[in-house]
């Protein structure tokens, strides 16, 4: 229960900031201009503020700072009214480029949001009843289940429902720069060689440099060929071909590689009253050293960084380091029940839907073999690698030693019982974990049926199935009517919390600065997927004592919560303007109501 409250509560939040993305956009974002001789790139603007005073993030391409990204700005909404019918306009086909994707990426985000409100057991309306677990509800206990930290099933769910397949959307518009993410080998780890060399690898992307060029982003791949890993790596004037072996990455002659040096300063510029420096590059081309490249006391990259501070964050039992060097991705799933889902620390092997148990697993491809070992104790597993991307584990039954959870202890940790399941070994391609069941045999079917009622109301949300109190809260609607315009609260998600929204955020340690809000935080958190959100998303979940979704006509009704003092968390666009009710309201016992109103508003600035 509290697990589908999380990722219920998310999807609701995640509802909340796509009230501001309605507001008009009259600037062309994700196009190029060129104005007196300079591009200028027009990358996002001020959602919540459609007003001429409003500020647009504009990138300068053609200005690179000496942390090696490009020179950002921020210039008003009326001064690039101004300035842009000046310029060179973008081509018509980039236009329809950036519209397309856009679009692509807010049908993927309502989507997800779609898909968190129509898992929701407790939306009101629901004729009829849902299922005991929804998808990425499951998904997430039978990661934790499994035996991998819950901040990094977390941080997997969050990715996989709020920004789906971002990967793919950005190679493919950045083909050669940014990486396809596949399932199959992949590398993972910082690499240094000859006091030239240095790769760093993210997912399919690798940040390359050489000699004196800066870091570069860089597309790669990773073909099996004669039991051997060979990584391509996207370059001009020519690709790059490394072979991959154990914690070095060598190749057979010198590079030729085109990149940015460093050109000196140029003209500084002030921003918010500072004075900056600008930091200028230009292209070069380098012949490098033959490649020959370890691993060996390069420490830790970005991705390790990034998951170390998060676990940190969630107060979370650490995960192993990932290893550097040949890693896996993705799920590879057989006709017989049996799975092996791939992460950059460990191979979760899986019998049925259920039954999923996490190992450490090694990748050996060194021209003798092309293996993935996964190290189970007392019943190791061996597959082999194949060039058509599939893996043989041989024949015969295995074993799978899974875990249920039944609960949490008065630490709020969960708590398990074990979920064996035995599965025949069959040639295992990518796909999805199997959604048919295998006979298991588990000491947790008595009393997993009983967990949730455990711990009485405090702590879980109250639906009208499982109410948690005698208290009911009509919310109505105050709302003057605009012409020709839907009603603002329609549909809106409304959830009820035990504290205010910035009393959840501040238990948490984020500091709320002077002139600003709780939910502006939140959202400019969340907005830039930085830790802080999920660490924010983690402690209002676990405030929220109820959920609904409004109606047509934007009322709402929270049935048996206890009588006690709550607060509304509630947004919605109003005349363009995007406005939040976060009022406390005192229940007692029966019915109680409140009327949403611009009055008793905030506007979110």
């Amino acid at each position: 229960m509290k697990m589908r409250r999380r990722l219920f509560v998310l999807g609701v939040m995640f509802s909340l900031f796509s009230a501001a993305i309605a507001s008009a956009q009259t600037i062309q974002t994700n196009v190029t201009y060129v104005c007196n001789g300079e591009r200028i790139y027009i990358e996002n603007c001020n959602i919540r503020d459609t007003s001429d005073s409003s500020t647009c993030m504009v990138g300068h391409p053609d200005t690179v700072l000496s942390n090696g990204l490009m020179k950002y700005t921020y210039e008003t909404r009326g001064a690039l009214k101004k300035l842009l019918p000046t310029c060179k306009q973008p081509s018509s086909q980039d236009v329809a480029k950036a519209q397309a994707f856009n679009k692509k990426i807010q049908d993927q985000q309502d989507a997800a949001i779609k898909r968190a409100e129509q898992g929701n057991p407790y939306a009101v309306g629901a004729s009829a009843p849902q299922p005991a677990e929804d998808p990425a509800t499951h998904a997430m206990r039978r990661c934790v289940a499994a035996g991998r930290p819950s901040s990094v099933c977390l941080g997997n769910g969050l990715m996989d429902s709020l920004m789906p397949n971002v990967n793919g959307l950005l190679s493919s518009v950045a083909p050669g720069v940014v990486g396809k993410e596949v399932t199959g080998p992949q590398m993972a780890g910082v690499f240094l060689g000859d006091g030239q060399w240095r790769l760093e690898f993210s997912e399919a992307s690798v940040a390359l440099s050489c000699a004196d060029m800066r870091p570069d982003s860089h597309a790669y791949t990773i073909a099996i060929v004669n039991n051997r890993a060979v990584l391509t790596i996207s370059s001009t004037p020519a690709n790059i071909v490394l072979y991959a072996s154990g914690d070095t990455l060598v190749g057979t002659t010198p590079v030729t590689v085109n990149g940015l040096v460093s050109a000196g300063v140029g003209e500084g510029y002030t921003y918010s009253g500072e004075q900056a420096t600008i930091y200028e590059y230009k292209r070069v081309t380098r012949t490098c050293p033959r490649p020959n490249l370890s691993s060996k006391g390069a420490g830790p990259g970005v991705v390790d960084t990034e998951k170390n501070l998060l676990q940190g964050m969630l107060g979370d039992q650490n995960a192993p380091p990932t290893p550097a060097g040949l890693r896996m991705n993705g799920t590879y799933a057989a006709s017989t029940g049996f799975s092996v889902g791939f992460y950059p620390e460990s191979a979760i092997l899986g019998c049925g839907p259920d039954a999923a148990r996490a190992y450490p697993y090694t990748v050996v491809a060194d021209g003798k073999q092309a293996v993935v070992r996964v190290e189970a104790p007392d019943h190791p597993l061996t597959m082999v690698l194949q060039s058509n991307n599939t893996l043989n584990p041989g024949s015969g039954p295995y074993l799978v030693e899974g875990r249920r959870i039944i609960g949490q202890n008065s630490n709020d940790d969960f708590t398990f019982a074990p979920l064996n399941a035995t599965c025949n070994l069959g040639v295992l391609s990518p796909g999805d974990v199997p959604s048919s069941s295998v006979p298991t045999s588990s000491a947790a079917n008595a009393s997993a049926g009983s967990a949730s009622a455990a711990g009485g109301g405090k702590g879980r949300l109250s639906t009208p199935g499982a109410p948690t109190g005698n208290a009911v809260l009509s919310v109505l609607d105050g709302m003057p009517a605009q012409a020709g315009a839907q009603n603002p609260l329609a549909g809106r998600p409304y959830v009820l919390l035990r504290t205010s929204l910035q009393a959840a955020i501040t238990s948490t340690g984020v500091a709320i600065p002077a002139g600003s809000s709780a939910y502006k935080v939140l959202g400019i958190a969340c907005g830039q997927r930085t830790p802080d959100c999920q660490k924010m998303m983690a402690a209002i979940n676990s405030d929220a004592a109820a959920a609904v979704q409004a109606d047509a006509s934007g009322k709402a009704t929270f049935s048996g919560v206890p009588a006690g003092t709550y607060y509304l968390m509630i947004s919605a666009l109003y005349n363009k303007q995007p406005l939040f009710w976060g009022q406390q309201v005192n229940l007692k016992a029966g019915a109680n109501s409140v009327t949403l109103t611009p009055t008793n508003a905030t506007v979110m600035k």
